[in-house]
């Protein structure tokens, strides 16, 4: 380790404050990041480490008159008229993100599957826009994973096409899960992003979050 910048503890911090502060303009991002380097920086110099090693004992002192990432990227996000977002119950987003997976499914039901699948997918896009808990870039990031397979699946089906093996069964599978897994990908991403946000809100006993977790 080379720098107390280089400290795990201080790394893991900074990283989570980048995490929670996607909704923040780049430039008030970067500029709130180096703020915390500077601090961290200066108050370990205080403590006599400059940049030699350093114990974990004064990284973890320093980090704790900083607060907690969430409670640094709020006030981030609330000085920027962002505020913080909303927990929703685990039903209601279980909910969600089971429609984002059933749309796929309910292709193969014969002669009513695509009119099912669209409803589905479509009913599962506006609940995700309508939802307090996710930032406008997960909902962009998820909106894009959602719709992939249109664009995703014909590709591939193509390419397997003109490869030896050709347009048969197991070509067509592979096209349909490689379309899948994009969707897939964006329900995992979404539900951390809410576990995190009821933890957080847990602990915080609701805090500037919010009193009750919608529902």
């Amino acid at each position: 380790m080379n720098t107390p910048m280089e400290h795990p503890l201080v790394l893991a911090y900074l990283d989570e404050i980048t995490r929670r502060t996607t909704a923040l303009p780049a430039e008030r991002r970067r500029e709130l990041l180096a703020d915390l380097r500077e601090h961290v920086e200066v108050a370990l110099a205080e403590h006599g480490h400059g940049r030699g090693p350093v114990d974990d004992g004064a990284v973890r002192q320093v980090l704790d008159r900083l607060g907690r990432p969430q409670e640094v990227a709020g006030a981030a996000l609330a000085e920027e008229g962002q505020g913080r977002p909303e927990p929703e119950s685990a039903g209601r987003t279980h909910l969600t993100l089971g429609l984002v997976l059933l749309s796929l499914p309910l292709l193969v039901v014969p002669a009513v599957g695509p009119v099912l699948a669209t409803a589905a997918a479509v009913t599962a896009l506006v609940r995700i826009w309508r939802s307090p808990q996710w930032d406008r870039r997960e909902k962009r990031q998820a909106t894009l994973l959602l719709l992939s397979p249109v664009l995703v699946t014909p590709l591939v089906a193509g390419a397997l096409s003109m490869s030896p093996i050709g347009l048969g069964p197991l070509a067509v599978l592979a096209a349909c899960l490689a379309g899948a897994c994009l969707p897939g990908i964006a329900v995992i991403r979404l539900a951390r992003s809410a576990a995190l946000l009821r933890a957080d809100t847990r602990r915080s006993g609701g805090g500037s979050r919010g009193s009750a977790v919608t529902v």
